[in-house]
């Protein structure tokens, strides 16, 4: 039977956690994201075109019929439209006739106190069989076997082991990725040893730490005044520190969080431990796109197969699989492409040992330029990816002297 998408969408500070978990709860309903704005909103439909959108009053009246363009009425009109009542909900004449020039499809009221996932599901479905006579066309199946979703933003870099560069080529690649103007995110999921802390400044920026209280409220506004923003152009998320004083007792990152990040950046790209492979498996429902970091010799690939044998046990499913082979060069016994055959899966991209670039970014917290070997490597493992229009050249002498007179320390 297939899965029905459904979108929420609720000014920040407004609650509706019955209705939120009654989606989530079911098996047949698959819960997109939470707008908590109208540009937020837009995004959300643009991005995963939900079947059914369960909407507040508040939000509706932030909605101005006369500035929406023609894709973003064409964006509301799409899904099936629940208004989200309370008990002190009530419409005058200037309300509803501003609620009626809205291009919605009204399917009717939701209580936010829903008496359980069964009920909601049952009324949603009776809608959506009632527009599609029968045939349901609004509904989708469940996201890692959507087609439409095949792509979902979501690219997890995995060593097969510690040491082979995984934190490093996850920068580059956000980096290479932010320079075609994509909103994009770079996520550690390491919560033992949080390494990109060091990648922006000690004051500036939350922590996934920080975020996690506030899943269900995340909005490209918060993200905006809240998440540091590296000078190459992504957005940098590290795990934190958790507190010896206060120990945390779950901080698995909830699904509302994950799941509303993908709608409100293009790209998410997860830095994640191979030590933590066991906290993968959650992932799957996002249907991302899994980077396996090896290094070209014997170990790392008896290693790489390992890992690979244990995603595959997981339910990902090898398309989703590609190997990277770092520090590629003359003189170890295994080619890339042996190497991948050995492991069993399809090679993604064999990258330079660039002990310049290494050492940069080792030392000073420098990402390679776009013109070094690393660099123009990256960018064609972006290509690969289906992001290909990223921007290449070589920076000027001028512009490395700037970037580095302007590091902390290095001003008179």
């Amino acid at each position: 039977m297939e899965v029905i998408s459904v979108a929420v969408a609720l000014p920040g500070g407004e609650v509706a956690s019955d209705v939120i978990a009654s989606v989530d709860n079911h098996p047949l309903l698959d819960l997109c994201g939470v707008a908590r704005s109208v540009p937020d909103l837009m995004r959300l439909l643009d991005r995963f075109r939900p079947a059914v959108l369960l909407i507040s009053h508040s939000l509706l009246e932030e909605i101005d019929p006369s500035s929406l363009g023609p894709g973003d009425a064409l964006k509301l009109s799409i899904p099936i439209s629940f208004l989200l009542s309370h008990p002190g909900l009530s419409w005058g004449e200037e309300e509803l006739s501003g609620l009626l020039r809205l291009p919605l499809r009204y399917g009717g009221l939701v209580g936010r106190e829903v008496p359980g996932a069964g009920d909601l599901f049952r009324e949603i479905k009776r809608k959506v069989d009632i527009y599609g006579n029968g045939e349901r066309p609004f509904s989708s199946p469940l996201r890692c076997n959507n087609e439409q979703n095949q792509n979902t933003g979501l690219f997890t870099f995995l060593g097969c082991k510690g040491g082979v560069g995984t934190t490093f080529l996850t920068c580059t690649l956000a980096a290479a990725i932010s320079s075609s103007g994509r909103r994009v995110l770079l996520m550690e999921m390491d919560s033992e040893l949080s390494q990109l802390l060091y990648l922006k400044p000690r004051d500036e920026g939350k922590v996934l730490l920080d975020l996690l209280p506030l899943a269900e409220e995340i909005s490209w506004d918060l993200i905006r005044v809240s998440v540091y923003r590296h000078a190459a152009g992504f957005h940098l998320l590290p795990y934190g520190r958790r507190s010896h004083e206060k120990p945390v007792a779950d901080t698995a990152v909830p699904e509302p969080l994950l799941r509303n990040l993908l709608f409100l950046f293009d790209v998410v790209i997860q830095d994640f431990p191979a030590s933590s492979r066991g906290d993968f498996p959650p992932l799957l429902h996002h249907s991302p796109t899994v980077l396996l970091v090896s290094l070209p010799d014997t170990l790392a690939a008896t290693c790489a197969r390992s890992v690979a044998a244990y995603l595959h046990r997981t339910g990902l499913d090898y398309d989703r699989l590609r190997l990277v082979v770092n520090r590629c060069g003359a003189h170890h016994a295994l080619g890339p492409d042996e190497l991948a055959r050995a492991v069993g899966i399809e090679l993604l991209a064999a990258l330079p040992d660039d002990a310049r670039s290494g050492l940069d970014f080792a030392e000073l917290g420098e990402l390679p330029h776009v013109d070094s070997p690393l660099g123009k490597a990256v960018a064609e493992m972006a290509a690969a990816l289906g992001l290909a229009d990223i921007k290449t050249g070589k920076s000027s002498a001028l512009q490395r002297f700037r970037r580095l007179r302007s590091r902390p320390g290095n001003n008179p």
